[in-house]
């Protein structure tokens, strides 16, 4: 018997993030903070995508509002940017990302 409608697709199995370091180093050259191993991509990409948000509306808030003294707001951007490119990394990075 010939089949009029083909099986579904095989469903793609969920992935997660691996382990990866980001942020200032400490005292022993070792970042301080790291993105947890076993994270769902989509949540990692879902808080990725609200950190680049807030750094946006930082960089926004010091476009209207920097003074000489108002390093802490940029230094607070540059975090939130290096986060967010460490979430997307430890997806990227995966081995069963390619």
């Amino acid at each position: 018997m010939i089949k009029i409608v083909p099986d579904p697709p095989a469903s793609t199995p969920t992935r997660f993030t691996i382990e990866k370091p980001f942020g200032t180093v400490d005292s022993n050259g070792q970042p301080m903070l790291t993105v947890r191993g076993g994270i769902p991509v989509e949540d990692a990409l879902a808080h990725a995508t609200t950190l680049i948000e807030c750094a946006e509306a930082t960089a926004w808030d010091v476009v209207d509002h920097l003074h000489l003294n108002d390093k802490a707001l940029v230094l607070g951007l540059f975090h939130q940017l290096d986060a967010a490119q460490a979430l997307i990394g430890a997806v990227l990075d995966h081995p069963g990302a390619r």
